[in-house]
């Protein structure tokens, strides 16, 4: 096999079409020409094709690795799975490794600042945060140790039931005859129902609920 062409592509000029046998083979950069000096008229086996595009892939995965990390934190699992789109998920696992030697991927820290943005912001509990970073790639130690920082605060989640669940609580609903949990009128039902959904246990849902069907019976009293 034959080099035919080697030309220019785009705009930038850093960049270059190889021709082999007459026919497209690559886009490459303008230092991968160099590197494996390669030039018109050149012979070239599948091997030494294979090894070039190789580097190529390589090259490609790593630029976008920089500019996904730069623009938020990543897990290795994560990374690697977006770069797997455009290239093999071996190079893709070799390049995730590569950012976290460079001090690019904390999977340690990130578990942990996720955690607590799940739980203040998004008000999330234990058991939905362990899904979100199940999802996101973090090891089961990682998520341990996040979750361990997680205390769900009383006073939040009763003001979280006020906020979202109260005008549920006040209607005078008959109990419900089927369902979630019999014998609990269907707003208290969707009341607990919704805190489940974001990751509290029944036990913690029913006694949030419950405080806040209290202090609307002492504010009904007034």
């Amino acid at each position: 096999m034959i080099i035919t062409s080697i030309t220019r592509y785009g705009d930038k000029g850093n960049r270059y079409r190889i021709d082999v046998d007459g026919e497209y083979w690559y886009i490459l950069a303008d230092t991968l020409v160099m590197d494996f000096r390669l030039r018109k008229g050149m012979a070239v086996t599948e091997e030494l094709l294979g090894e070039i595009r190789a580097a190529a892939d390589y090259r490609k995965g790593r630029e976008r690795a920089f500019y996904l990390l730069e623009s938020r934190e990543h897990t290795k699992s994560e990374l690697a799975a977006k770069l797997a789109r455009n290239i093999d998920w071996e190079t893709a696992r070799k390049i995730a490794d590569e950012m976290e030697s460079l001090g690019l991927i904390h999977e340690t820290d990130y578990a942990r600042r996720l955690a607590q943005y799940l739980s203040s912001v998004k008000h999330h509990g234990s058991r939905r945060i362990y899904q979100e970073l199940m999802i996101k790639g973090f090891s089961g130690s990682d998520i341990q140790s996040a979750l361990d920082d997680i205390e769900t605060d009383e006073d939040e989640l009763t003001a979280l039931v006020r906020k979202k669940y109260a005008r549920y609580l006040q209607l005078a609903d008959e109990e419900e005859p089927s369902g979630f949990h019999r014998g609990y009128s269907k707003g208290k039902n969707k009341a607990i129902q919704g805190l489940m959904r974001l990751g509290y246990g029944f036990g913690e849902s029913l006694a949030a609920v419950e405080r806040v069907e209290a202090e609307l019976a002492e504010e009904a009293q007034e």
